[in-house]
């Protein structure tokens, strides 16, 4: 049991954990083991029954992650087998955010976001790694776009798809894990990012014209 889920519970009090049993489909598996246990420890009692039936939602909750894998559909909703509303899960950006992220805005700043997620693991000293992928893809892209006759916007999306891809498959999958369970992060902070950045360019490129 992860001590650190296993002390947040313990300072919860019996209707906060007795809230979480009832509710397990919102919480990560390993919080209900540990309130359980700590309900336990505390001298509340669970019938055999109820353990069975607990126990099997638990097991049910960690197949359906198990189920989660490469293919990322915005349609499946398969990704969100592992999206809880628990405290105790990690507070990262989806996977579909970070695909729509990547594709519309660029390598590096999905890579940005993807960096933030990983340092929320064990894995954390691998994101700089992550960003300077990012970063690669990112002039990498611009120097083959750049030999183009006539770029257009649709070579920026097949790169962002592809990106996307590269950034799911070679660096969430093995540093945070397609089945592991987390909050999802709201998306509006880079959005508004997004939103300024544009702004700026614009009013950059108008200005730039107006010089001419």
């Amino acid at each position: 049991m992860d001590p650190r889920i296993e002390y947040y519970n313990s300072t919860r009090t019996d209707a906060e954990l007795l809230e979480r049993v009832d509710n397990r489909q919102k919480y990560m598996p390993e919080t209900i083991e540990a309130a359980i246990a700590e309900l336990t420890k505390r001298g509340h009692t669970f019938s055999d029954e109820e353990l069975q039936v607990i126990n099997d939602d638990i097991q049910a909750h960690r197949n359906n992650a198990a189920l989660v894998g490469s293919r990322l559909s915005a349609f499946s909703g398969e990704y969100k087998n592992v999206i809880v509303d628990d405290p105790d899960a990690p507070l990262m950006y989806s996977r579909i955010a970070l695909y729509f992220f990547t594709v519309f805005t660029s390598s590096l700043f999905g890579s940005v976001m993807l960096a933030m997620n990983i340092s929320k693991t064990k894995d954390k000293n691998k994101a700089v790694f992550v960003v300077l992928f990012g970063l690669g893809f990112l002039v990498l892209e611009g120097v083959i776009i750049s030999t183009i006759s006539h770029p257009s916007g649709f070579y920026t999306i097949i790169f962002g798809a592809f990106a996307a891809y590269c950034l799911d498959y070679f660096f969430w999958r093995p540093y945070i894990g397609y089945s592991t369970f987390y909050r999802a992060r709201s998306i509006w902070p880079p959005l508004i990012v997004v939103l300024v950045l544009a702004v700026v360019l614009t009013l950059a490129t108008v200005y730039g014209l107006k010089m001419q």
